[in-house]
């Protein structure tokens, strides 16, 4: 518990045969998180709709899935939302051919400095004035394709009770987390604020752009069964979507 406190999350072996000295060879011998690519694991190989509670005239929301929790998938879908997932290596144009509404960027596993095959996308939809929303791995990668840094946190965020402030309200929302990885906010560009921090250690949990509908968090307002207190994010994306609807139409 010392060496944990002093060096932070250690990669580790449990074994009831092994001698200590093989378990320690075995541990080392572990890569590490960083530089870690894990979306391909755990995300779609091909675009499919999630039709759930959907509504056919709802606002179409392209979800690209670096590991997608299939909550988040309900409740845009309980929001009358048309909801198409994407795979993580998704092209501009294939994304774009069905006409998203807005985008959504998802959870997932690994390093996102890893991920650099997602930015030049993140960048595009930015450009192009796309709301869109980053959760979790999502707002990692929507700070690095924006110009920020990401960096490994010593014990990373877990569990279902972490209180985020948010800055906009003063309210205290307690949140469920699971990242080992936070956007560094002292590299923020000037464009992005910050919008809720966590109250335990002070990193940042929320941004959004000052001028463009783009909005993300760390955390996941999603989560199931709970809690419940970000559930609004959903609310507050689509608001953003229902203007940027309402300005083309």
């Amino acid at each position: 518990v010392r060496m944990i406190r002093e060096y932070g999350a250690l990669r580790g072996v449990i074994s009831a045969t092994a001698s200590p000295e093989e378990l320690v060879e075995r541990a080392r011998s572990l890569p590490p998180m960083e530089g870690q690519d894990l979306t391909d694991r755990v995300g779609c190989r091909a675009p499919y709709w999630w039709t759930d509670e959907g509504l056919e005239t709802g606002a179409l929301i392209a979800v690209v899935d670096f590991g997608v929790k299939r909550n988040i998938l309900r409740n845009l879908a309980r929001r009358g939302c048309r909801v198409r997932v994407f795979p993580a290596r998704v092209e501009l144009h294939e994304l774009l051919a069905c006409a998203p509404d807005g985008i959504v960027l998802s959870n997932g596993p690994g390093d996102p400095a890893a991920i650099t095959y997602a930015l030049p996308l993140v960048r595009e939809l930015v450009a192009r004035g796309y709301p869109i929303l980053g959760i979790c791995l999502g707002h990692q990668l929507l700070g690095l394709a924006l110009g920020a840094r990401t960096y490994k946190l010593k014990f990373g965020h877990h569990g279902a009770n972490h209180p985020v402030l948010n800055l906009h309200t003063g309210v205290v929302e307690i949140t469920s987390q699971n990242h080992g990885f936070a956007v560094d906010p002292d590299t923020l560009p000037p464009e992005l604020e910050v919008t809720h921090i966590n109250l335990n250690d002070g990193t940042l949990e929320g941004m959004q752009h000052r001028s463009l509908p783009v909005m993300s968090v760390q955390y996941h307002p999603e989560a199931a069964p709970g809690p419940h207190d970000a559930t609004y994010i959903f609310d507050e994306f689509l608001r953003l979507v229902r203007v940027a609807r309402a300005e083309v139409a």
